[in-house]
């Protein structure tokens, strides 16, 4: 069977989050130069959408948010937050980096001393102090939590 017949994986379209408050993670999202592309359901209050109560999705209700990086829709970078509305969702302890699933998301960037002050500034707090490294063309990283707690990773290439 050829490679065409059979189907080829190209990219990742979207990760999910699952979000306590969708007000909340868009602001901090927005800080790290996400904007949003699309929302649906219950939409982020104050947000000016007019939409349905709710959306219905895996047998509940969400509302939410694509953002990505660009302003193109077809741009590679983007993340779907859901704020779980009914049932609401199940907490889960602050994971650490050797748990199984995912452990961290990274996140390339340019100038990364300017934008790690910059991002204290705003009020995030960093893990970690910016770490030195020459790995497949690392300059270096710095690592954070975004507000539910998903370690995310600054590195600059």
């Amino acid at each position: 069977m050829s490679g065409s017949a059979r189907g080829v994986i190209r990219d990742i379209v979207h990760l999910n989050l699952n979000v306590t408050d969708i007000r909340r993670s868009l602001e901090f999202y927005e800080k790290l130069g996400f904007s949003v592309l699309h929302i649906f359901g219950d939409g982020p209050q104050g947000s000016g959408e007019n939409v349905e109560d709710g959306m219905s999705f895996g047998g509940g209700r969400c509302k939410g948010a694509v953002i990505t990086l660009g302003d193109h829709p077809r741009c590679w970078t983007k993340i779907e937050l859901i704020e779980w509305v009914d049932p609401p969702p199940e907490p889960r302890a602050r994971s650490a980096t050797r748990t199984l699933g995912v452990s961290r998301i990274a996140l390339r960037c340019k100038n990364l001393r300017p934008l790690v002050s910059r991002l204290e500034e705003e009020g995030i707090e960093f893990e970690t102090r910016i770490q030195e490294t020459d790995v497949v063309g690392a300059k270096g990283f710095a690592l954070f939590r975004d507000p539910d707690g998903v370690l995310l990773e600054l590195i600059e290439l």
